[in-house]
């Protein structure tokens, strides 16, 4: 564990920068909480290269502002790329259905999904709009209610896309590795009025949830040509460890970089044809490489029993499932209306 921390906090250099990407003209791009930190990032450079990005967050007018920001900077050098707005809470599975239903009025097709946004560190007894713990709520469910909606558009540019061209990223944390609890999560817990007292704990919950989730999806969509793969950006400077105690901002202080660092890792994940479809369900570290050594018991967890693990990931998965089922069902309801408004007009 010590020197799975250690290779997590002192990272060799990155093997894959803006450099390294070739042009994005004719790609489509979705990267929620992208108007700032390392999705801001993201979209930075995907916008350089020409891709047509979806910057998905909460607030319209933040996204809007980090546009014109993005936009402002390549004056000099103009892009082929272009970024648009889409407005989602993750924390909030009702606003899900009214998002893809606007991305799908727009688009034919998605080559990649960075489920980037997320929450980190929110006080104990926090909740998502549905009453689930706030970090599971937002960091798991909403992302995944999110990729279940738009795996249809996924599916289908896949059929046309170069081989593991489309990829659904989910980023997770190292902080797995540190305090995770066994296997990853329990299930229990997330039950109403058993969610655990302890920010970090729920967090590093959500985040171990992050994989199970990515690695479930890869054994639904492999054999369809998308690639799904969990990652640790880094240790970055951000907004989520302005809630942790003073003692703790100063100790980690030193081993933070700057967010670009952890776009690298994202864009590792996404776009290197290093990646393949046989690295689906895997989990990535900074700045881009596969984690050496990962905690048995959460390997465990991905397998499913026939395979002598325990199941907890299909589990998960399934959860999740029952938690957003309704929220499928008012999708179909949002894609019926957008198609009586096109009949009609």
């Amino acid at each position: 564990m010590i020197g799975s921390f250690l290779t997590q906090a002192f990272p060799p250099s990155p093997q894959f920068t803006e450099k390294d990407i070739p042009s994005q003209v004719g790609k489509v791009f979705i990267v929620t909480g992208g108007n700032s930190g390392i999705g801001y990032e993201v979209v930075k450079i995907l916008y350089s290269k020409g891709g047509t990005v979806y910057m998905a967050g909460r607030n319209a007018e933040k996204i809007n502002a980090a546009i014109e920001s993005i936009k402002s900077a390549h004056n000099h050098t103009a892009s082929p790329g272009h970024i648009k707005s889409l407005v989602l809470d993750l924390g909030d599975l009702s606003t899900i259905p009214t998002c893809v239903a606007d991305f799908l009025a727009q688009e034919s097709r998605l080559d990649i999904l960075w489920n980037n946004g997320g929450i980190a560190q929110v006080p104990a007894g926090s909740v998502s709009a549905q009453a689930h713990e706030a970090h599971v709520g937002t960091n798991c469910l909403g992302p995944f209610l999110l990729t279940k909606l738009l795996l249809p558009i996924l599916t289908r540019t896949a059929k046309s896309a170069p081989k593991a061209g489309v990829r659904v990223v989910w980023v997770s944390s190292g902080v797995i590795d540190l305090l995770a609890p066994p296997g990853g999560l329990l299930l229990d817990e997330l039950a109403p009025g058993h969610h655990s007292q302890d920010p970090g704990h729920n967090y590093s919950v959500s985040k171990a949830g992050d994989w199970f989730l990515a690695s479930e999806l890869d054994k639904r969509v492999r054999e369809h040509g998308i690639v799904s793969v969990a990652l640790s950006p880094g240790s970055l400077k951000n907004t989520g460890f302005d809630r942790l105690p003073w003692y703790q901002r100063w100790v980690m202080k030193p081993l933070l970089h700057e967010p670009v660092m952890g776009a690298y890792t994202e864009l590792w994940a996404g776009l290197s044809r290093e990646v393949t479809g046989a690295d689906g369900g895997r989990y990535a570290i900074p700045w881009g490489r596969w984690h050496p050594s990962p905690k048995k018991d959460i390997l465990e967890s991905l397998k499913a029993k026939t395979e002598g693990g325990t199941g907890l990931a299909a589990e998960f998965w399934q959860w999740c499932e029952e938690q957003s089922k309704d929220y499928c069902f008012m999708y179909i309801m949002e894609s019926s209306k957008f198609l009586l408004g096109v009949i009609g007009t």
